[in-house]
């Protein structure tokens, strides 16, 4: 019996000790990996676990050993105590080595939690007529004007021009925890050729050849517990169609806000307060005041469930420009440098959804009302944009037909003290083509009569064509640019205001997905000059074309 039981034992004996030497060599310079160790760990538990089992059958048979058979298995259990320790010690070596350690930080739990991601757009256009080149924010006068242009202030003849645009974004986002989110988002931003050489640094050109943090902002989530984001840095902020407030993402360099966000968000409802700066003048000293910053202020409260599908969207924005000497009233010629700042309030109310149970009729209703100072006068303005289609299901490539109408209101009368020419914010006036896709108007003294038509010929493929038609609503105020600037230069006596017919438009824009990550966009659009043009500007019409590659990754 003394023979068996010290064949038996010694054998888990040998075992054992094999599984801590074994376990002990993982722990070593050349550490395997988390999940091998747990394996051979498991393995020292089971050696353990089968020598206590040993020990046990020996206890139920001492009545038949002998004294010294006592002895051998007190020996084993002095044996099987050091073995516990060991794998006590083992488990402690385990619990504090950490999966950086061996293989560096790609297994750390943090970088599950990061998402990279990047964007190469490229667009190369064709434009004959009235435009604004990439590189110039002048009007049509300063853009288009030969340098022998006898007539000053405006346009009389067209030119030609072509060029490339690309934009490069690379993005983390990162969610921290369950309260943190951090977003960074770098831009490059360049026409093609534009720096003269493209052999070492680029040297005095920068209006348009921009590397920056076009977004980088963090937020802190469900404040309190609460449906409650607080969202600070600069950032991209888009309402409702663009149409006050956009990122203005058909631009080669886009726009963002640099501020501060609380959103509250729900089921049914959304709410948020914004107080963003549009431009910091004063810290830099560039007229010495310390006082001629812009700034924008705004809130919105969003009903989703109120109306039976449909969003209804309630807002309010501040335009607060306290530079006296060169805002948007000097500008347009209806202040001159001293005369006040400009301080527009805006109130708006959108409802955008399709009919209850008629989910192929889709509609948007959107109006504005202003008021504040514009300079020495008083802003008094508002605007409706109104939007309505229908899309046959069951037709072969699902087509579907729209109309839409905008209106913005004119100033007649430039001495009256009031300014009755609606102001249009910060928008992105090209998304959906919604006053064109040339981007010749703004929201301003306007009407827009548009019908379109759009059909998918395969699941790939949109197909849209519409046509616009403009007028003014006050031939005396003039024909404002898609940057909210007028496109010829006020005369000393006043525009001809004998017709207020201003232009028409026709766009053709075609999109393809042409894998998964890689979408081409192309258009041609031509804009027609009306009698108020042609008596005010010149007899010129504008062709304009593009072709954009953008791969996401």
């Amino acid at each position: 019996m003394k023979k068996a039981l010290w064949k038996t034992c010694i054998g888990g004996f040998a075992t054992a000790v094999f599984c801590v030497a074994t376990c002990a060599q993982s722990f070593g310079a050349d550490a395997k990996s988390i999940e091998d160790m747990e394996k051979e760990l498991n393995a020292l538990k089971s050696s353990v676990s089968s020598l206590t089992e040993q020990i046990e059958s020996v206890k139920q048979e001492k009545v038949a050993v002998s004294s010294d058979t006592k002895e051998d298995v007190a020996a084993l259990k002095s044996e099987v105590t050091t073995l516990k320790e060991e794998m006590k010690t083992a488990a402690q070596a385990e619990q504090t080595l950490k999966a950086e350690d061996i293989a560096g930080n790609v297994y750390s739990e943090f970088a599950k939690k990061v998402k990279l991601g990047g964007q190469i757009r490229t667009r190369a256009e064709y434009a004959n007529g009235f435009y604004q080149t990439p590189t110039s924010n002048a009007t049509l006068g300063g853009a288009t004007r030969p340098v022998n242009q006898s007539v000053a202030g405006h346009a009389a003849e067209s030119i030609d021009d072509d060029y490339v645009m690309n934009q490069t974004r690379l993005w983390a986002d990162a969610d921290v925890n369950e309260h943190l989110r951090v977003f960074i988002q770098l831009q490059d931003s360049r026409v093609f050729g534009a720096e003269g050489s493209t052999v070492g640094f680029a040297s005095g050109y920068n209006a348009d050849t921009t590397f920056d943090v076009h977004q980088g902002y963090f937020d802190i989530k469900k404040l309190f517990d609460l449906p409650l984001t607080v969202r600070v840095g600069r950032q991209e902020i888009v309402w409702g169609d663009h149409r006050v407030i956009g990122n203005f993402v058909w631009s080669n360099v886009g726009r963002v806000f640099d501020g501060g966000r609380f959103l509250w968000d729900t089921d049914s409802v959304h709410a948020e307060v914004i107080a963003s700066k549009v431009d910091e003048d004063g810290y830099f000293g560039a007229d010495g005041s310390g006082n001629s910053d812009e700034n924008m202020y705004a809130a919105q409260l969003a009903f989703k469930k109120l109306v039976p599908g449909a969003l209804l969207e309630l807002m309010y924005i501040q335009k607060n420009d306290q530079n006296d000497t060169a805002n948007s009233a000097v500008t347009n010629g209806y202040a001159v440098a001293g005369d006040g700042n400009v301080e527009i309030h805006d109130i708006g109310a959108r409802i955008d959804g399709k009919l209850p149970n008629l989910d192929a009729v889709d509609y948007t209703l959107e109006s504005h009302g202003q008021f504040g100072d514009y300079g020495d006068q008083n802003q008094r303005a508002w605007a409706f944009a109104g939007r309505t289609g229908y899309t046959f299901k069951e037709v072969a490539w699902t087509p579907r037909l729209g109309f839409e109408y905008d209106y913005a209101s004119g100033d007649d009368d430039q001495t009256d003290n009031t300014h009755e020419t609606f102001d249009n914010l910060y928008p992105t006036n090209h998304w959906q083509g919604n006053y064109g896709f040339i981007d010749l108007l703004s929201w301003q003294n306007m009407h827009d009569f548009r019908g379109n038509i759009k059909v998918a010929p395969t699941s790939k493929m949109t197909v849209q064509a519409d046509y616009h038609y403009y007028l003014l609503a006050e031939e005396q105020d003039g024909w404002y640019l898609a940057n909210a600037t007028l496109a010829t230069a006020r005369p000393a006596g006043g525009y001809d205001n004998s017709s207020d017919n201003l232009a028409q438009e026709v766009d053709l824009t075609v999109s393809y997905d042409l894998y998964k990550n890689v979408k081409i966009l192309a258009g041609y659009s031509w804009f027609g000059a009306q009698s108020w043009i042609e008596d005010n500007v010149g007899d010129i019409d504008t062709s304009w074309g593009y072709l954009q590659t953008t791969v996401t990754f």
